[in-house]
């Protein structure tokens, strides 16, 4: 029976290759892919969505199967590394055990694993053990923002710092996480550090300039995490920002198309203080901007209290009808509609949230 599949499989590949010969199009790419992927060849249905999208660049459905085809080829070598941890542990298994695990999403699950890894670690070990500890938790702390969560990935940064002495590893991460909180004297401390260990180095140096210039009026640790836990934004938040709005398109035409709909009240776009609202005007328009602005702040607020991690998609429903809001690390949409949101206009959400658009002119400013 299994080599009847994989005679039939070879069937489907051969002629899946011969239409896209015929018809080098992005769904006849998808439709080969898909056949190396139902005949468990990953690696080749991968390298068939990679050469769609060097021809057909950005398109969705082959970026999509790429994304999901990583991640089908990241389980299949995370079962592997289970078995081979379980038959002989070494350090190499644990360490790339971790990574799969970080880059599937999974954070939590990797902490554990770099827990258990410590407990079974020997001393020549237990540097580079503590060292993943405190990636992951970094890690999770970027995800997730809240302080203490913070304050236990810079513990943990601590306890790999004091187990790898000469190690600039933990030191860089250390000074990145510093930096993106926007604790900009114990930044200093920590670039002078790796001075030390790494003398002369070019980057370095320009970094502990930039930083002895910011460190005169900067805050503690606590105030930083307690910020971007308010916040939910970090320090290079707005730098990276302005990167991104380059590369953007207009938001504008997307909130006009949504709120086209005669069932949708309002669309808008929350960047910082600002948000763009098609629909209400005035003094309503203001109330509105500030009610979901205040509603997503909140809700950020409250996921990290609770440990809940980022949130994806709020709905409030009412008599007023459903809000829908969508956030992004940085932005968010709303839709106020008096029925169901339906599956185009939560896409068209969803789609708002991480553009980091331009925001300006018509824009309703709205206070801390």
């Amino acid at each position: 029976m299994k080599f009847l599949r994989k005679l039939l499989a070879r069937g489907r590949v051969r002629a899946a290759r011969k239409v896209l010969a015929q018809d080098p199009s992005p769904r006849s790419y998808a439709a080969l892919a898909q056949e190396y992927i139902r005949a468990g060849l990953l690696t080749e249905g991968l390298g068939v969505c990679e050469e769609g999208l060097q021809a057909f660049a950005g398109n969705t459905l082959l970026s999509r199967l790429a994304d999901r085809t990583r991640r089908a080829e990241r389980e299949e070598r995370m079962t592997k590394v289970r078995r081979l941890l379980h038959e002989a542990p070494r350090p190499a298994l644990w360490c790339e055990m971790c990574e799969i695990l970080i880059e599937l999403g999974r954070v939590g699950r990797a902490e554990d694993t770099a827990l258990q890894w410590i407990e079974s670690c020997d001393e020549a070990s237990e540097g580079e053990a503590l060292l993943m500890l405190a990636r992951v938790r970094v890690e999770r702390f970027f995800a997730d923002r809240g302080r203490e969560l913070g304050v236990v990935a810079l513990a943990s940064l601590d306890d790999a710092c004091h187990a790898l002495t000469d190690d600039v590893r933990p030191q860089r991460l250390k000074l990145i996480l510093l930096m993106k909180i926007g604790a900009w004297a114990d930044a200093r401390t920590v670039a002078k550090r790796l001075l030390e260990l790494d003398p002369g180095a070019p980057e370095m140096e320009g970094r502990f300039r930039t930083l002895e210039d910011r460190a005169e009026n900067s805050p503690t640790i606590d105030h930083a995490l307690l910020k971007v836990e308010r916040t939910g934004r970090f320090a290079d938040d707005e730098d990276g920002s302005r990167e991104k709005v380059k590369g953007s398109g207009n938001v504008r035409p997307m909130l006009r198309r949504l709120a086209e709909d005669a069932d949708v009240h309002a669309a808008l776009y929350v960047r910082g203080s600002t948000v763009l609202i098609q629909g209400p005007k005035g003094a309503t328009a203001e109330r509105m901007a500030r009610s979901v602005r205040n509603i997503l702040s909140s809700g950020r607020s409250t996921s990290r209290r609770l440990g809940l991690g980022q949130i994806f998609q709020m709905q409030i429903e009412g008599d007023f009808g459903k809000l829908s809001v969508a956030p992004g690390e940085v932005d968010a949409g709303a839709v106020w509609s008096r029925g169901a949101l339906g599956r185009a206009r939560e896409e068209a959400l969803l789609g708002l949230a991480g553009i980091n658009a331009e925001v300006g002119g018509d824009a309703v400013e709205v206070g801390e």
